[in-house]
């Protein structure tokens, strides 16, 4: 994180900018959406930099797309956009502060990204559903832990919708990098989850 904020502000010292972040991520509600997710993504995008160009704004985005999360809220995209310009404006070009919080925005999976730079964001944000079974099963059940007050019915169902919707699109994947790698087995994982929790409903 210090290297990449180094690289892409005027010298601006990145030490309260980095406690701001690992507190946010180390919040104990937090059990999926966490520095474990941040390493996952960051693991995913060293993997494709042959073919992401615009490699900082998408690694910054990245660190700061989930800074701001709570079960449920519609806002958390927003909100982590805001807290990102909040630390940047003043320290890198606003163009670069623009394009950063367009790639958190993304994260949002309202529909198709916009260009290139915002759908290898997508793509790394969900790259989680193409892991093997076992991490995807993991994963899984991270997220039903950050929504200890909702009921199993309540939250399965929403999460069935969730998942039948997002089976249905054509490709879950936008880039061929990430099609190629993840479709195949990510619609197998949902495919799995979702004939499992019909069976035990």
């Amino acid at each position: 994180f210090h290297a990449t904020w180094n690289r892409c502000t005027d010298g601006a010292d990145p030490t309260q900018v980095w406690q701001l972040v690992e507190r946010r991520y180390m919040e104990p509600h937090r059990f999926y959406h966490n520095l474990d997710h941040i390493a996952h993504c960051l693991g995913e995008l060293d993997a494709a930099r042959g073919v992401i160009e615009e490699f900082d704004s998408t690694e910054l985005a990245i660190w700061f797309h989930d800074i701001i999360y709570y079960y449920g809220a519609k806002d958390n995209e927003d909100l982590s956009a805001d807290t990102f310009r909040e630390q940047a404006t003043g320290h890198m070009p606003e163009e670069q502060v623009d394009r950063v919080c367009e790639f958190i925005l993304a994260t949002k999976h309202t529909g198709a990204a916009g260009d290139a730079g915002e759908a290898y964001m997508v793509d790394i944000d969900l790259s989680g559903f193409g892991l093997p079974w076992d991490g995807y099963y993991a994963d899984s059940m991270a997220l039903r832990e950050e929504a200890p007050d909702v009921s199993d019915e309540q939250y399965y169902s929403g999460k069935l919708r969730f998942l039948d919707a997002l089976i249905s699109w054509d490709v879950i994947f936008q880039t061929d990098y990430f099609r190629e790698r993840l479709e195949s087995r990510a619609r197998e994982n949902i495919a799995r989850f979702t004939t499992d929790l019909r069976k035990s409903a």
